[in-house]
């Protein structure tokens, strides 16, 4: 048996003739909750109510009429309304609605976007790096990288210490 709340319940109402076995959940929902029987009588009046009335077909023409209810505004007043309200709001937007302005903007914005996604300040530095690494002297030779034990004997390089930055990063 499935737990179902008052509205649960008033949906099924809504959707469907309970069957009898619902019927008797139903009852025995209402005298567990004896507080929703008098919301009861409301809700069941309103769907009796409901149910009684006729249904009222669609007009076949609705999309011609709300055309029709459509075109009833002035056209011409709501342009001049527009009109008015663009040469009130300032020059930025007087300018902006022209569509040269409005294309010329935009590829500045984009343009500079582009350059600034592109744009890496720390390519120099970088470049200075690359020649440092390609100028030193301890690079292996492909000989030495192709034998095993120089290649082994390269990890075991003794590498000075700096003790007194490990301790102050502790």
């Amino acid at each position: 048996m499935k737990n179902r709340s008052y509205e649960d319940w008033i949906d099924l109402h809504w959707q469907r003739t309970l069957t009898p076995e619902e019927t008797g959940q139903w009852e025995a929902f209402l005298q567990e909750n004896p507080d929703h029987r008098e919301e009861w009588k409301w809700d069941q009046q309103l769907m009796e109510g409901v149910h009684h009335l006729a249904d009222v077909p669609l007009s076949s023409n609705f999309t011609s009429r709300v055309i029709r209810s459509v075109e009833h505004l002035q056209p011409d007043s709501v342009t001049q309304e527009s009109e008015a309200r663009r040469s009130e709001s300032g020059g930025w937007s007087k300018w902006w609605s022209l569509p040269g302005i409005r294309i010329a903007g935009t590829s500045v914005v984009l343009l500079a976007g582009f350059w600034l996604w592109q744009w890496d300040p720390t390519a120099p530095s970088m470049v200075e790096s690359i020649t440092t690494v390609t100028q030193a002297e301890t690079v292996p030779t492909v000989e030495e990288l192709e034998n095993f034990d120089a290649i082994s004997g390269l990890a075991q390089t003794s590498a000075d210490v700096d003790w007194e930055l490990v301790f102050a990063m502790d």
